[in-house]
């Protein structure tokens, strides 16, 4: 057995102790899954089954090569159904996407982006699909054949399984078996180059001709007698699919959109659709003749021309050769774009020119709104970069195709929250999945930043980051805040105690302290804003101890593990004594960016605040150096800066910088509405969800609205006030909605309504140290049985209320 091979069994083995209580009951546990991560989320633990259910169906290709590179497969199939079904629950996969047609109509892309190792099986009721008689399922299976910057490299194959349930009695199964048609699908050009041929960004350009393309191939009535029958090979779990994960989602939104204006130059026509948007470009248009070739392109920024930028950070055009007369076209990869453009052609008579827009189907569930209307905008330009960067898994959808493990996502785990609630949790939980699925690929534990791909893993690559290593420790904490208890996540402790100990060689004797650790380092992304990085970082310490905390913190509350939480509470303990001893300078009073340098950073600040490392003593210095910097960091990381500012109580501060900042890029000529993967970069994504902080902060901090306890049974309303009039919204928490309203009246009274869910409890943070001033629904204090208060010396008073719908009055202090 190879070093891999133990690996997975490992894995396999903990998985299934994990999930022995789930097992027991599959519906109960589907049904906790979809409260937990809204309307159809579900992941299954890796087995051998359909999440219970026996694998009938075969996985099939044609008979060619196995792994052909840039490889288009058409698939079909008919059957006959006599009367309606009552249910139709069908299994999907393909390597590496298919779109599945059912009857002509598409179903999905699917699967969700995956290694092979843990192969994902789509499950959907295809019920409202299919019709009283002949029903066609048909799909375009895209095989890679490499391995790309966000894709691992196996072998072309599909697999369709679904139960047509007449009666608890009667049914019928279809199944991908050797009766199935298929056939290569020659209208793509196989040896079209890569989009970016160095990291293998997105894939291929598409070089289509649509006199190779089968018109009507589904149509039920569409001749496949010279198609050939399937190869198979072999029911799952089988090679390279040795694990089957069952994947439950709601079906993509997708709506069409047109251009709001157009121009043209010499050789192009531009289309611009007014804004950022993610999906398929696509034309109809008609041909004078066959063979006329022309190409498209799509972008996020115009060149000094007014011409689309389609060549930056990779090619995003494509080529097309037409078929005579009216003909309709879209490329199958999706992208991110604003603009579109097409080649002006001879005989070329464009008819149409729309977008299928396409993203994942949140429920719209978290709010935020207040007296300032710029700081509405900001909040709501997040909920949309967010949407903007979400299908199947978290993504950029211009320039990557995937969001790093616990870097990007560990952002985007806190924004979806706040801006959709618990509905963002299977793109999350998915994304710590694969964190741990990734470690497959290291014996020494560490893992892999980006997920999925066996491409581009050379030392100093971002494959493997340091940094976000403990990022997703600390990610996997943040999870259980969020969304509570969940077996799934719960069984990853071997793979986090593993990912822990990766860490141990690494530590300084001298100094005690984490030092010359491997490959990239982070930290503050792009290196705009530069942290001085030199064998010992205060800010990858910082990160360690927070990570440390939060292991002890899972393998004590969840694991029942207390002699390991013991051991990292104690070299928790150690390496915060020593950070402060070695790295902290008394000069400066502020801590140093690297042991043995002279640089004093913005950032390495925010990581002493955020984890905890500085004591009262040195937290006003500082937050001064923290402020009196200003814009001193990216766009992404301005998150914590201005989070840890809040927490020391400088909110107004953290409002002014959002107005500046933020507010400044919603008036560069680049901005399309969605928030930039940095401040004014000229090379970045225009949509990068990362930058998306104050539809977190403005939740968090001016609704004061953050979990205290696993699942939100215990949380916080800590409002800021500053400027602001007022300030209403809604937390879609695991446990049920957190309203909140606060309104400030006349020249210092407060009011605060808040709605409690069941079985919880808030911490509710008055602006009040009177509290004969105090009244909740009408009564004071001293009248209401049950509630709990203190006062927080010369700051506020803090209320324990129970389940329930709240008014709280008070004078605002002076």
């Amino acid at each position: 057995m190879t070093n891999n091979e133990s690996l997975v069994k490992l894995f396999c083995i903990a998985a299934v102790i994990a999930g022995i209580i789930l097992t027991l009951n599959l519906n109960a546990q589907t049904s906790q899954y979809n409260y937990a991560w809204g309307k159809q989320s579900h992941i299954s633990e890796p087995s051998s089954t359909l999440d219970g259910v026996q694998p009938l169906a075969n996985w099939i290709w044609d008979s060619g090569e196995a792994n052909p590179k840039n490889y288009y497969l058409l698939v079909r199939k008919t059957f006959r159904l006599d009367t309606l079904p009552q249910k139709a629950d069908t299994y999907i996969s393909a390597s590496a996407y298919a779109d599945v047609y059912i009857n002509g109509k598409l179903l999905e892309r699917c699967p969700m982006n995956c290694d092979p190792q843990f192969q994902c099986y789509d499950k959907f009721n295809i019920l409202n699909y299919l019709k009283k008689g002949e029903n066609c399922i048909t799909a375009i299976v895209q095989n890679f054949g490499v391995g790309l910057h966000s894709q691992m490299n196996a072998r072309g194959g599909f697999f369709f399984q679904a139960k047509v349930q007449y009666s608890k009695k009667k049914s019928v199964d279809v199944l991908s078996d050797a009766s199935w048609k298929v056939t290569h699908a020659k209208a793509w050009n196989t040896q079209s180059d890569f989009r970016e041929p160095n990291a293998h960004l997105i894939g291929f350009i598409e070089d289509f001709d649509a006199r190779r393309w089968p018109e009507g191939w589904h149509n039920i009535s569409f001749n496949d007698a010279s198609w050939q029958n399937a190869t198979v090979i072999g029911k799952p779990p089988v090679a390279p699919w040795n694990n089957i994960v069952v994947t439950e989602r709601p079906q993509l939104l997708r709506q069409i959109v047109k251009p709001v204006r157009t121009w043209e130059n010499d050789s192009l026509i531009v289309y611009d659709f007014g804004k950022e948007i993610v999906g398929y470009p696509q034309f109809t248009i008609n041909a004078s003749q066959e063979g006329i070739e022309f190409e498209t392109g799509t972008g996020e920024r115009l060149d000094s021309n007014g011409i689309p930028i389609i060549r930056a950070s990779g090619d995003h055009s494509n080529k097309y050769t037409t078929k005579y007369g009216v003909q309709s076209w879209q490329p199958f990869t999706w992208m991110g774009f604003r603009y579109f453009s097409i080649e002006k052609k001879s005989g070329i008579e464009i008819q149409n020119i729309s977008a299928e827009f396409s993203y994942y189907n949140y429920e719209m569930d978290g709010s935020f709104e207040c007296s300032d209307t710029l700081l509405n905008k900001l909040w709501n330009i997040g909920r949309y970069t967010m949407q903007l960067n979400s299908i199947d898994t978290y993504q950029d959808p211009w320039r990557e195709h995937t969001q790093y493990i616990a870097g990007d996502s560990r952002y985007m785990q806190v924004y979806g929250y706040y801006a959709f609630g618990k509905s963002s949790g299977l793109l999350s939980a998915y994304n710590i999945l694969s964190g741990a699925e990734s470690q497959r690929w290291r014996s020494d534990g560490a893992v892999r930043s980006r997920y999925p791909t066996d491409y581009f893993m050379q030392p100093g690559s971002s494959t493997y980051l340091a940094d976000y290593q403990l990022e997703w420790v600390l990610m996997m904490h943040e999870y259980f805040m969020y969304f509570g208890k969940d077996k799934l996540i719960e069984g990853l402790y071997p793979n986090l105690k593993k990912a822990m100990d990766y860490y141990q060689p690494f530590i300084d004797k001298k100094t005690g302290l984490l030092a010359n650790l491997p490959g990239w380092i982070v930290l503050d992304w792009p290196d705009t804003y530069y942290i001085e990085k030199k064998n010992i970082v205060t800010a990858l310490n910082c990160l360690y101890y927070g990570a440390l905390n939060a292991a002890a913190a899972i393998a004590a509350d969840f694991n029942n593990d207390t002699s390991q939480a013991a051991k990292w509470k104690k070299q928790a303990a150690t390496l915060k004594e020593n950070i402060n001893k070695v790295l902290w300078c008394e000069n400066a009073l502020a801590y140093l960016d690297s042991y043995e340098g002279t640089k004093i950073g913005q950032q390495t600040q925010v990581y002493a605040l955020t984890y905890g490392l500085a004591d009262s003593s040195k937290k006003t210095s500082i937050s001064r150096l923290i402020m009196d910097s200003g814009k001193a960091s990216e766009e992404s990381f301005a998150y914590w800066t201005l989070k840890s500012i809040f927490n020391e109580g400088y909110g107004q501060w953290a409002l002014n910088y959002m107005r500046k900042n933020w507010g400044a890029q919603t008036r560069l000529s680049s901005f399309n509405g969605a928030w930039h993967e940095g401040w004014n970069l000229p090379w970045g994504s225009t949509s990068h969800a990362w930058s998306s902080g104050p539809t977190a902060l403005l939740s968090q901090k001016v609704l004061g609205v953050e979990p205290a306890g696993y699942g939100w049974k215990t949380f916080s309303v800590n409002p800021f006030i500053g400027d602001l009039m007022w300030a209403k919204g809604n937390v879609a928490s695991a446990a049920g909605n957190i309203s909140v309203f606060w309104q400030r009246t006349g020249d210092n009274h407060f009011i605060l309504k808040l709605g409690v869910p069941k079985g919880t409890s808030a911490n509710v943070y008055l602006p009040a140290t009177q509290n004969q001033s105090i009244k909740i629904n009408g009564k004071t204090v001293a009248d209401m049985r049950g509630v709990k208060i203190y006062v927080q010396e010369g700051k506020r008073s803090v209320l324990t209320v129970n389940e329930g719908d709240y008014e709280f009055e008070c004078n605002i202090n002076d």
